[in-house]
């Protein structure tokens, strides 16, 4: 019912007057020209996206050297429209899909990134101190072995000076772990200061430090940083309204002079640190009882 209907309002709008011969003539060859340059490809398009098409639309097609009359025009126009119909509401439905798929991918992005930060603060966390905000033990390892590993055969590796304060524990004993907290964070900040840019201060635990310097070193300048960083952690201290006084005693042990392994390394300049205070010079270098 629907399709006569739609028959009936076009051949009403399209024939209001009766046409003449010679109008439908010239009528009847633009509707060939029409049909062979853009009716009969666009139906064959229909007939592939929509192959559910009912017959009577696959036999519209005008044969050649025949003109299609009217009412199978309008036919073919309201299947026409009734297919760009479809194709409207599936491109509609995949501009949504599209939408939703776009909006999923910014939050799949926005979580991504979350994610990346909660792991880099991990990270951070896991290798940094909590008091002191220096690098801790882990850290040192890993840089101290990339270090040795990047090491040219026949070359100067890291440096490791071992630093640890003397007489700490009567400080944390006599006025409380606040102001021993507050000695450990004054002298890390001081540390800090002392070494050359790009050189390594990490805290070790308790009241232990540790410095990795990068490339080789002289025995000269080494003397002369150990020295630098002796006057800058015994400078005095104002804590909570007291003034202290802090010694520190390091070691330090060169490689491959003195290891090469990151833990032996460590242990020599702990050894050394050790020396450094039973003699209480200050600093020694590992085997040197000067």
């Amino acid at each position: 019912m629907r399709d006569h209907q739609e028959q009936f309002l076009w051949g009403k709008a399209l024939c209001t007057r009766w046409p003449t011969s010679a109008q439908l003539a010239r009528w009847h060859q633009r509707t060939r020209e029409a049909l062979a340059q853009w009716f009969h490809p666009v139906v064959l398009q229909v007939e592939h996206r929509a192959p559910h098409l009912p017959q009577p639309a696959r036999a519209i097609h005008a044969e050649p050297g025949t003109a299609p009359g009217l009412p199978e025009c309008v036919v073919a126009l309201a299947q026409m429209q009734r297919a760009l119909r479809r194709e409207t509401t599936q491109r509609q439905e995949l501009e949504r899909a599209f939408r939703q798929i776009r909006k999923a991918l910014i939050q799949a992005e926005a979580d991504l990134a979350c994610l990346r930060g909660v792991e880099r603060q991990a990270r951070h966390q896991a290798l940094h101190d909590e008091l002191t905000s220096l690098p801790n033990r882990r850290h040192l390892l890993e840089q101290l072995g990339q270090a040795l590993v990047q090491r040219e055969p026949g070359h100067n590796g890291p440096t490791v000076i071992y630093i640890d304060l003397d007489q700490f524990k009567a400080v944390n004993d006599t006025h409380g772990h606040a102001v021993g907290d507050e000695v450990l964070r004054i002298t890390a900040a001081r540390l800090s200061a002392a070494v050359r840019h790009g050189d390594l201060v990490v805290r070790l635990g308790g009241d232990e430090f540790a410095c990795l310097l990068a490339g080789g070193a002289d025995v000269m300048p080494l003397r002369q940083l150990c020295a630098k960083l002796l006057e800058a952690v015994s400078l005095p201290m104002q804590v909570h309204g007291l003034q202290l006084l802090v010694r520190p005693s390091i070691g330090v042990a060169m490689c491959p002079e003195h290891a090469t392994a990151v833990q032996s390394l460590l242990s020599c300049a702990d050894a050394a640190m050790y020396a450094a205070k039973r003699k209480r010079c200050g600093f020694a270098f590992y085997g040197q009882t000067d």
